[in-house]
């Protein structure tokens, strides 16, 4: 009967210092999430800039083909105009929905 005691006791012992790590690993686990959730929004973010700074490059890139007279002119210029009209468009509309 001892025996089976020692070891309802053993078990009992494994069983609470399970549920503490469980515990632990919980707090640790959502505090990873948290991290996680936070890195992710950093990386939009920086994504977003990424995106924002190569279109500045390309818009730049093609003012000074533009401006330099090189043969390839007529197709740059061309997306150049197409830029500058989606812009435009852009603006029209945030001055509309503004006006409502």
């Amino acid at each position: 009967m001892q025996k089976l005691i020692a070891k309802t006791d053993v078990l009992i012992d494994k069983a609470r210092k399970l549920t503490e790590q469980n515990a632990r690993l919980r707090v640790v686990n959502g505090q990873l999430e948290q991290e996680v959730k936070s890195l992710r929004l950093l990386l939009d973010a920086e994504q977003g800039k990424t995106s924002e700074l190569n279109n500045k490059i390309k818009i730049i890139k093609l003012a000074q083909n533009i401006s330099s007279g090189k043969p390839d002119e007529n197709q740059e210029t061309t997306e150049l105009k197409r830029k500058i009209n989606e812009y435009i468009k852009e603006i029209d509309n945030c001055i509309a929905m503004l006006n409502d």
